[in-house]
């Protein structure tokens, strides 16, 4: 409660909605109509009247009454609705909802604002959980070949081809404009396709369709095919690649599978057992926010897929999943839920165990993955705050501590091939 008989209140509560009720004294009623009117006296120009004098019989003539009322319910709403939410210590994840109210002078003022919030739920048992696992997967001659065809095409060249009809496959030279670039020729490929069967010097007019009946008109002239020329693989390759032979270039990939595979399985465990534990206590989340995430998501996909680059268009990509949009937006609500609640539980569990990062240990924490990806500390770090995400850095960091947690206190059975 504040001073004299200004109120805050819960009105009504559920797991992930707050209604409030404020009751805002009279007496500030009035001091707050009082304060419009004065405003306005000291703004507007009327022939007779010093700024700051202007009766207020004359301004209600000019502006009307419900104006003023109207702008000192708007001030009072703004002031106290943050208020209300401090000191009842709630935390809103949608923006707050006022219901009409009006104000009149000799009374209090009385509203209410609705919002949704993070759930509270009961910490199940976190520590010895029970799980088993598929064995871990040993690196093949396989998955080492397949990483030096990497290697090698990266190592390849684009040499001019024979011929002058483009093919699917081909890498086709081509301008638009100003602009030229190389692009491989694909059948599926609503722009390249156009251009199979056509000759080196053509232009060719594309128009295609990228979502919500757009359609791009451009056009592209054929300046000639190209194709890969890939190098041996041998002890020439690796020592392009910076090794001292072939055998120390394999070495160095099965080393490099085998840490990366390791750390993809250890990451898939900690991911089972967050999962076991919010699949144990009933984490009830809002769903004006869960379905804001999940469209806000769909929207950013539609925008790549309507990029004009982009292989596939939004009616590409869903005739490729074999799902309707609404489908894809129930998959993007799912996964948008299980994030949350997992983000949660992480939370709850880091609180529980007074997991935190001092900012000083933050800093130190970044200089750390900075020299890893060798960047200038400072610079990761002034990147990380110019770009908002030092927040997200330091949450990032107390969620692995907790994921480390729960990886050294489960029960881990290996399953049998």
């Amino acid at each position: 409660m504040t001073s004299r008989q200004t109120k805050y209140e819960i009105k009504d509560r559920t797991p992930t909605e707050v209604t409030l009720e404020i009751t805002v004294d009279p007496a500030e009623v009035r001091s707050a109509i009082d304060e419009v009117y004065r405003r306005y006296s000291r703004e507007v120009n009327i022939p007779g009247f010093r700024k700051g004098h202007v009766p207020r019989n004359l301004l209600e003539a000019r502006f009307g009454r419900e104006l003023f009322l109207g702008e000192a319910q708007k001030d009072l709403e703004e002031k106290h609705l943050p208020q209300a939410i401090a000191e009842l210590e709630l935390h809103p994840v949608t923006p707050p909802k006022t219901e009409e109210a009006e104000l009149e002078e000799g009374g209090s003022f009385v509203f209410t604002a609705s919002f949704s919030v993070l759930p509270e739920f009961e910490l199940p048992e976190y520590k010895g959980i029970e799980i088993s696992v598929p064995p871990e997967k040993e690196v093949s001659d396989d998955d080492i070949q397949g990483a030096l065809e990497e290697i090698r095409s990266r190592f390849g060249t684009l040499v001019p081809k024979e011929g002058e009809i483009v093919s699917a496959g081909d890498i086709v030279r081509v301008k638009e404009g100003e602009e030229e670039w190389d692009t491989r020729v694909e059948e599926d490929n609503p722009v390249t396709a156009k251009l199979i069967g056509r000759k080196v010097g053509e232009t060719v007019e594309i128009s295609f369709e990228v979502g919500e009946g757009k359609t791009v008109n451009t056009s592209l002239t054929i300046l000639g095919l190209k194709e890969i020329s890939l190098p041996e693989i041998d002890d020439e390759l690796a020592k392009d690649a910076g090794y001292d032979s072939l055998d120390a270039l394999k070495a160095d990939i099965r080393a490099r599978l085998e840490n990366a595979r390791a750390r993809e399985r250890r990451r898939e465990i900690e991911l089972r057992l967050l999962d076991k534990l919010i699949d144990q206590v009933e984490i009830p989340l809002p769903q004006a926010l869960v379905e804001e995430i999940a469209e806000e998501e769909l929207d950013e996909l539609k925008r790549n897929l309507a990029h004009p680059r982009s292989p596939l268009s939004f009616e590409d990509y869903l005739r490729e999943k074999e799902q309707t949009e609404d489908e894809v937006r129930a998959n993007y609500r799912d996964r948008v839920s299980r994030r949350i609640r997992r983000e949660l539980m992480l939370q709850r569990i880091a609180a529980a165990e007074g997991i935190e990062i001092s900012d000083e240990e933050l800093e130190e924490l970044a200089k750390q993955d900075a020299e890893k990806e060798q960047e200038n500390p400072l610079r990761f770090i002034a990147r990380l705050k110019a770009e908002e995400r030092w927040d997200d850095y330091r949450t990032s960091k107390i969620n692995a501590r907790v994921l480390e947690l729960l990886y050294q206190n489960a029960k881990i059975k290996e399953e049998a091939e």
